[in-house]
């Protein structure tokens, strides 16, 4: 008979299978005090046991189990009724099986559900363990209630049983954790307790041991509760409490195995995810990762879904796959260092990693577990540190370093640029002072320099006269810096050594070449205009400037070349130095102009030294196989009169050489007050007039151009003028060439076209028609590239017809960069304008230009009109323009038409249109409406 289980307990339990049903049932000591059955539940045994009568009054009626054992339906009631009786007696078997126990093992503890072991003398009773905390989930109360007084008739353990009915209570239960086993019963009323286990298998949290519980032995349901994650299987008609205690204490060690395994696991996880270092764990068959950390994610770029999906192959170089293949062969499975391997991140770039591997079971598969420390930066500094040493070995500097700490500063250290520099050797130099560079040369000032920043332990570059081994000596350009360690300290010096000699050298070529003249070895004109400051300083100086240009030299340098041409520069600057007393005070200025001063010299002695130069330039030069004779244009200026600075005197001696070549050139000229008016004008006029157009202060007078035949008025030339607020009236022969001189004229020509095209647009508005404007262009807007897009935008703005715009051209300003000009004005004549040829005859008169230029109008300079009808030689010139331009094609007015007599001629010889005072002066747009019918 097993422990614990009387033989009146095995005849009153006994399944339909023939298996002894478990004892205890009726061994009972009274509910619990919280194991009270709900009145408002069905009471049902469990599927298996066989019903005993009702514990209570209240539950003497419950209706029998359908599914219970045949063979104790019968009869029922009449047990019910002896329950009391059978009860006690059960109680006294039970009794003395206890005693007959205690007898047999020795006094010992008596251990039950609801009491602790006795303490009276002479039992030897001993300190027990804490009680198993167990939990029956069972919707029938009486199956808790014999578990318990099962468990409590094992002497050897303490267990503390609790009791809930329902599945939802079992799993409320079960989430607060505060058991050791669970036992369920697998039918609970119409709720199944196989939920239970795959609760405490399917939630997070440590490992919950749970005992299934049923009626009857199934394999199926066997199978299915340890599939689902049961700790036993265990079937009510045959246990004892025995195999009772034995399964709880066995579900409860296995749970508290399997929760020590689940927490080293969960241990060796945390470390495995939260290494610093790149970890990974592969299959030694497949090679792919099975497992990565947040640090090799973090490392390498991929998502941990992109590395599972990888091998170990994908994060290498191809070339570096076959070499892990030729190494892991050769290794044969062993662990520990691996060596340093390079390995590619995601975005391409590449990181250095020193590899540690080990082989572990993973899930059943045989792997390697790699720890990969990352390296780069230690392998990039020590490639660094050996660039370094290259570099510094390589170097053309010379390197010296010192032990600051060492008496005397000796050298430990120089590098073979510093062998090569000064001379010596390592071996010749390593422990000494670097003093001995200096040799005889101690009294340098610059030492002192050096000398404070040692003691200052600071930075500094010194440039020092050394001595080399051979006793020569050299420039060396010195930058000493100290080196610190950690705390600050200062332990060397390191020195870095330029050889400045050459570059001295050049340097001083250099500085020569850059302010004197390299074909005549004159100063530069800044060496001169120093020497001229000082001159000017002294008080009531007097100084005489000659600006000196060499006539027509270029033709020298085109038809004997440059050569030759350098040569007679060079002897004319020699005549110009002995004339003036040396080249100190001679310049070439630009070409082959020259500027010379004389200091002291008045008016009577400057006409004396331009007379000299002019005659020592007009002896010839004579070469192999050619004779040069060369002239000057010497223009002459003089402090105080003329200007009391450099500057000054430079521009009114470079104006009065202007005029020496208007008169011909091979003369001298001093500046004049003419001049000097000219000079002012540009100067004043030249401010004033930027800010003019600004300011509003230009306007458009228009002069009438009339069809010769009817006098029928054909159009206007537009005629720009300029009223300043603190001059009045300028004319335009003196603002013109002044903008011209100052590049002014594109922004004056601008404005002058936009505002023809503005009235042009208004008189059409008015009903006028039939007639055009002609606008001057001058070279400088020729030559401009938005020239064209200038006429554009004016037309397109004003919504003017092309054919209403005459542009006015010069002579001369066709004639700079033909082929360019010959560009624009086809670019000109697409627009869809009329182009017309002003002052005709005055000029170049090409009439090869006038074939290749399309020209619509030629204009008769006033010059050949002025003099008409008397003037045979002009009246001649006149026919042959007429009949050349018609030849061309093209229309012929003459302007400057002043008398009738003149207008009659002009007309009689066959001139198509006419312009003059005659027909009237230009005057406001307000004021030639008059004479401007409508149509």
């Amino acid at each position: 008979m097993p422990a614990g289980q009387p033989a009146a307990f095995r005849r009153r339990w006994r399944g339909t299978d023939g298996l002894p049903a478990p004892a205890g049932r009726l061994c009972r000591r009274g509910p619990l005090p919280d194991a009270r059955p709900d009145p408002a539940r069905p009471q049902h045994a469990p599927q298996g046991w066989p019903r005993g009568p009702a514990r209570t009054q209240g539950r003497s009626g419950a209706a029998p189990d359908p599914g219970g054992d045949p063979d104790h339906l019968e009869g029922r009631r009449g047990r019910q009724r002896q329950l009391p009786r059978r009860r006690q007696l059960l109680h006294h078997q039970a009794g003395q099986l206890r005693r007959a126990d205690r007898r047999g093992a020795g006094a010992g503890p008596v251990l039950a559900a609801d009491r602790r072991p006795s303490g009276r003398a002479g039992q030897g009773a001993r300190v027990s363990k804490a009680p198993l905390r167990v939990l029956v989930v069972d919707d029938d109360e009486e199956d808790f209630l014999i578990l318990r007084d099962l468990l409590a008739d094992h002497a050897q353990e303490r267990f503390e049983l609790a009791w809930v009915g329902t599945l939802r209570e079992g799993i409320e239960a079960l989430r607060a954790d505060r058991h050791d086993v669970y036992m369920v019963d697998y039918q609970l009323g119409p709720d199944n307790g196989m939920e239970l286990v795959r609760q405490a298998v399917a939630e997070g949290g440590r490992h919950r041991p749970v005992i299934m519980l049923t009626g009857q032995g199934n394999p199926d349901v066997d199978r299915e509760a340890l599939a689902a994650g049961a700790s036993d299987y265990l079937v009510k008609g045959a246990i004892d409490a025995e195999k009772l205690a034995r399964s709880l204490r066995y579900a409860a060690e296995r749970g508290r195995q399997i929760a020590e395994v689940e927490d080293s696991k969960q241990r060796y996880q945390q470390l495995f995810r939260l290494s610093p270092y790149p970890t990974w764990a592969y299959d030694r068959e497949t090679m792919r990762f099975v497992a990565v950390n947040d640090a090799m994610v973090a490392n390498y770029g991929y998502s941990r879904d992109e590395l599972l999906s990888m091998s170990v192959f994908d994060i290498r170089e191809p070339q570096e796959g076959e070499r892990l293949k030729d190494f892991m062969a050769g290794r044969e499975g062993a662990t520990g260092p691996a060596g340093i391997w390079p390995h590619i991140r995601k975005d391409g770039s590449r990181l250095w990693v020193e590899i540690s591997s080990h082989n572990l079971v993973l899930d059943g598969r045989e792997c390697r577990m790699v720890i990969a420390k990352d390296v780069t930066a230690e392998r990039e500094a020590r490639e660094r540190l050996q660039l370094l040493e290259r570099a510094v070995e390589s170097s053309i500097n010379g390197v010296a370093i010192t032990d600051a700490n060492a008496p005397d500063l000796p050298l430990i250290y120089v590098n073979p640029a510093f062998e090569s520099m000064t001379g010596y050797s390592a071996q010749e130099v390593v422990g000494r002072n670097c003093r001995f560079l200096q040799g005889p040369l101690r009294a340098q000032p610059e030492l002192d320099v050096l000398r404070e920043a040692l003691r200052q332990q600071t930075d500094c570059n010194v440039i020092l006269s050394n001595q080399r081994k051979d006793g020569s000596l050299f420039w060396n350009h010195l930058f000493v810096s100290p080196v610190r360690d950690d705390r600050g300290r200062v332990t060397h010096y390191v020195g870095v050594l330029n050889d400045l000699t050459e570059r001295r050298q050049v340097e001083a070529e250099l500085a020569f070449a850059a302010n004197h003249d390299a074909v005549t070895g004159l100063p530069r004109f800044p060496i001169l205009e120093a020497a001229l400051a000082l001159a000017l300083d002294r008080e009531g100086a007097v100084v005489s400037l000659f600006y000196i240009d060499i006539d027509h030299f270029h033709a020298i340098n085109e038809s004997m070349g440059h050569l030759i041409g350098d040569e007679a520069l060079r002897i004319a600057a020699e005549r110009l130095s002995a004339v003036l007393g040396g080249p100190a005070f001679l310049a070439r200025f630009a070409g082959d102009e020259f500027v010379a001063i004389a200091p002291g010299a008045d008016a009577k002695r400057a006409a004396e030294l331009a007379d000299s130069i002019r005659t020592a330039l007009a002896k010839p030069i004579e070469g192999d196989g050619y004779r040069l004779y060369l002239t000057a244009s010497i223009g002459i200026s003089r402090s105080p009169e003329h200007g009391e600075s450099g500057m000054e005197l430079l521009r009114r001696a470079e104006a009065a050489m202007t005029r020496s070549k208007r008169q011909g050139r091979d003369v001298a000229c001093e500046f004049s007050a003419a001049q000097m008016q000219e000079l002012e004008d540009r100067l004043v006029l030249g401010a004033r007039l930027r800010d003019a157009i600004a300011r509003n202060e230009l306007s458009l007078h228009y002069q009438p151009q009339l069809r010769a035949a009817d006098r029928r008025i054909t159009g206007f030339e537009a005629l720009v003028r300029w009223h300043s607020p603190e001059l009045g009236p300028v004319p335009p022969g003196r603002f013109i060439p002044i903008a011209e001189a100052l590049g002014l004229m594109p922004e004056v020509g601008s404005w002058v076209m936009n505002e023809a095209c503005r009235q042009l647009r208004a008189w059409v508005d008015q009903g006028r028609s039939g007639f055009t404007v002609a606008v001057n262009v001058s070279a400088q807007q020729l030559q401009r590239p938005d020239m064209v897009g200038m006429v554009r935008d004016a037309l397109a703005r004003h919504a003017v017809p092309p054919g209403m715009l005459e542009i006015e051209l010069t002579e001369s300003s066709l004639m700079e960069n033909v082929e360019r000009v010959q560009g624009r004005l086809a670019e000109l004549k697409t627009l869809g304008v009329s182009l017309s040829l002003d002052d005709f005859g005055t000029g170049y008169s090409s009439l090869a230009y006038l074939k290749q230029f399309s020209l619509d109008k030629l204009k008769i300079d006033r010059s050949f009109v002025r003099d008409l009808p008397d003037n045979a030689d002009d009246a001649a010139i006149a026919r042959t323009i007429i009949a050349m331009g018609h030849q061309l094609r093209m229309v012929v007015a003459a302007e400057g038409v002043e008398t009738e007599a003149q207008a009659s001629f002009l007309r009689e010889i066959g001139a198509d249109e006419l312009q003059g005072y005659h027909f009237g002066r230009p005057v406001a747009a307000s004021e030639i409406e008059a004479l401007f019918p409508r149509d």
